[in-house]
């Protein structure tokens, strides 16, 4: 089997380079990554990759990231599947760390029976704290006890694959139409079973066309860590705000207007979690203690030196795994449940706010066409109206007007 990551960075240069070599180490074959026009020293580190075999790098130069985020991901993807021979692929964030319950990341998927081409894994983040000395993961030690992020899916090498618009999940109708393929039967009006012909008389898309199916296994996690310093949550603001593409309301309005004013420290001081807030929190169940990471780090060898892929393993005593087990499976079902739930109210307004817009349309169009008529008329009887002629008076003097 052979596993790549995808990965999407800018100016990630104080985590990319255990993020690579973490990965590799837990059975990453091979990288394929996009470099958003990164001036941090991470060019740099992902060159000597490209020197070394193990990875692809794209530059992309140009901003715009949330507006392009999904063409690259997808692209990247792709690739993984057509160029670099991926069974399995996984797209990543510099700040994302998979986690297999036991053993490698490759063997985790090796695991998954054939019907099966996508693994849902739950994401957990880590709380920031202050700044000091050590690394992201000597210091970050403490995330959330239930994840409260979407899930994001590895997924069987497909060269037809789509990247969805938040980058966390993929589709692919093999070729096919993808809206075709995953469009759902809709309403049985007249027979008890969907016929092979939708109500309108086009082709319904046959249930097999599904591809990428989830597993119903959880066998991997992700740790989060999206604030790992205050220099870092700098440059990441500055990178949202001006290449990031993002709309200037709510959140990012606000943190543009802090940005301006110089009061960013204000604002990370109330990100970060002092040791009350800590003890608090896991007291009350809202935290949890996990220095996994932090611990394993050091044991990863360094890829460029020549160390092979899947070279470290996560051992578990079988009490200890059956109780990650049923907490991943726990926590993936639950955001499964609330993403589903979420996307149905959306569909929801979504219905109701094209029904108001239909409505509008309509009474739109109907004083439009009154008004049209009004003035069609108006025309039609100007030109029905009898032409007048010009003719000389009978004395041949004034001209008098003639009527038909």
């Amino acid at each position: 089997m052979r596993l790549v990551m995808t990965l999407k960075v800018r100016d990630e240069a104080d985590v990319i380079e255990d993020n690579l070599r973490f990965h590799r180490a837990m059975g990453v074959d091979f990288f394929v990554v996009t470099d958003n026009a990164s001036v941090d020293g991470t060019a740099e580190i992902l060159e000597r990759y490209v020197a070394a075999g193990l990875a692809h790098v794209i530059h992309e130069p140009t901003s715009g990231l949330r507006m392009n985020e999904v063409d690259w991901t997808t692209r990247m993807a792709r690739l993984a599947a057509t160029q670099y021979g991926a069974d399995w692929v996984f797209n990543n964030d510099a700040d994302e760390f998979w986690w297999p319950l036991t053993g490698t990341i490759k063997g985790a998927l090796e695991s998954i029976p054939e019907d099966y081409g996508g693994v849902v894994s739950p994401r957990a983040e880590y709380v920031p704290r202050p700044d000091g000395p050590g690394s992201f993961a000597d210091r970050l030690v403490v995330r959330e006890a239930r994840s409260s992020l979407q899930p994001k899916v590895a997924h069987r090498g497909d060269p037809d694959v789509v990247v969805l618009s938040n980058t966390h999940e993929v589709a692919s109708a093999g070729g096919g139409d993808l809206w075709e393929a995953l469009r759902p039967p809709g309403r049985v009006v007249h027979r008890g079973v969907r016929g092979s012909a939708s109500e309108e008389g086009d082709e319904a898309a046959p249930l097999e066309h599904v591809r990428l199916v989830w597993a119903p296994i959880h066998p991997l996690r992700i740790f989060h860590f999206p604030l790992r310093s205050y220099e870092q949550f700098v440059r990441r603001t500055e990178i949202f705000l001006r290449h990031g593409g993002f709309r200037d309301t709510g959140r990012f309005r606000r943190l543009r207007i802090a940005y301006e004013q110089g009061r960013l420290d204000e604002i990370y001081a109330g990100l970060v979690w002092d040791d009350a807030a800590i003890e608090d929190g896991i007291r009350e169940g809202q935290l949890v203690r996990d220095d996994r990471l932090a611990r394993l780090l050091p044991s990863c060898p360094d890829p460029l030196e020549g160390a092979p892929s899947g070279s470290v393993a996560v051992e578990l005593d079988p009490d200890a795994l059956a109780a990650e087990r049923a907490e991943v499976e726990l926590d993936a079902l639950r955001l499964m449940t609330r993403t589903q739930r979420f996307t149905m109210l959306q569909l929801d307004k979504s219905r109701a706010r094209i029904d108001e817009l239909h409505e509008a349309n309509q009474k739109l169009r109907s004083k439009l066409s009154r008004t049209l008529g009004r003035r069609l008329l108006k025309f039609t009887r100007r030109r029905r109206r009898p032409s007048k002629q010009i003719e000389p008076g009978a004395d041949g003097g004034k001209p008098v007007e003639a009527r038909e």
